[in-house]
């Protein structure tokens, strides 16, 4: 049997167990009539849960709508692209025709002067994600912070691996009226299958449609709107998964910090990356682990050195991850380009 580590939903969460819980949120439901239109009723509980400005949270249908719907409303003639970053922007820039600036960041501490030649120009969308995928680190909040002071443009940041990390810029969005942070229900509270995510930001403030609400009508389901306010109003069992989570990325990147030779990614996320021979990818494989190759990832900037995404498995997974890194890594050593 093939434990699947491409997959960078909960690994920690009862999936019959949440099922069920979601089930018995939507027992009495009428389908046969619609609910809230804009999802009002589960803003208000986003808000509440995070302690943001009511009018601050709009709700879509996933992450991936809201970054469209903003993108869209946003667009001036320049969207700069973070990569690596949620390929959702380059293809949407591709298909409408905008002007599009990939800028490559792979050290945290290369944010600002990468962006630098960007920052004066005020129809510029800033598209990034943190923690980053595939890297898994995260921009300092600090960072975001100074970056939403120096542009001039927007800033849309994806936050949908924000709830494994210590930190979110959600504390921010009061401070910046041009940061717009996008989080997800599809990841840490496992209901991927059901697309439904939230944007923030005071921009949105007074304003349930116009320029930054493009949104359709009913959009959201009425079951998602549902499971999303059952899990709010009772979220320990995500909040254990999530330390679970924890737990496992810190214990399986403390082991890969002890094979020699390659580079493993701090991580705020549920997954960990690793620069390693190519043939690091075939050898979990043969040991009934599927990951996920960085070339593999659209747009991954080609000159960065090969490797793999690992979500991060419940024990006693990840001791066994480790003994195939070591073994593998003692057998084809250090890949050429490894950047340290």
């Amino acid at each position: 049997m093939t434990l699947d580590l491409t997959w960078t939903g909960s690994q920690f969460l009862d999936a019959r167990q949440h099922t069920a819980q979601i089930l018995a949120a939507v027992d009495s439901m009428d389908v046969t009539s619609k609910d809230d239109v804009w999802a009002e009723g589960v803003a208000a509980a986003v808000a509440e849960y995070h302690a943001l400005p009511p009018d601050s949270v709009r709700v879509g249908a996933g992450a991936t709508q809201l970054v469209e719907m903003l993108l869209r409303s946003l667009y001036r003639g320049l969207v700069v692209d973070v990569v690596p970053n949620f390929h959702l922007t380059a293809s949407l820039c591709a298909q409408e025709g905008w002007e599009r600036r990939a800028v490559a960041v792979r050290e945290p501490a290369g944010l600002m002067a990468a962006l630098e030649p960007y920052a004066d120009e005020e129809d510029a969308v800033f598209s990034l994600s943190s923690p980053r995928n595939p890297l898994g680190y995260q921009f300092g909040v600090e960072d975001v912070a100074e970056l939403a002071e120096r542009v001039r443009g927007v800033i849309l940041l994806d936050e949908v691996y924000a709830d494994f990390a210590a930190d979110s810029a959600l504390r921010l969005v009061t401070e910046h009226p041009n940061l717009f942070v996008l989080r997800t229900f599809s990841k840490a509270w496992g209901l991927a299958n059901l697309r439904i995510g939230f944007g923030v930001s005071t921009a949105f403030a007074g304003r349930r449609a116009g320029p930054l609400w493009r949104q359709l009508p009913n959009s959201v389901s009425g079951v998602a709107q549902r499971a999303a306010r059952r899990l709010l109003e009772r979220p320990r069992a995500v909040l254990d998964s999530i330390e679970a989570a924890r737990r496992c990325r810190d214990r399986l990147i403390a082991a890969l910090d002890t094979v020699p030779g390659m580079r493993v990614w701090p991580s705020e996320a549920n997954y960990v990356c690793l620069e390693t021979p190519a043939e690091l990818a075939e050898d979990l494989e043969t040991a009934g682990y599927r990951v996920r190759r960085l070339h593999e990832l659209r747009d991954y900037p080609r000159h960065f050195p090969p490797g793999v995404r690992i979500s991060v498995p419940p024990q006693p997974h990840c001791d066994a991850i480790a003994e195939v890194v070591r073994a593998c890594q003692a057998r084809h050593g250090r890949p050429a380009g490894v950047v340290q």
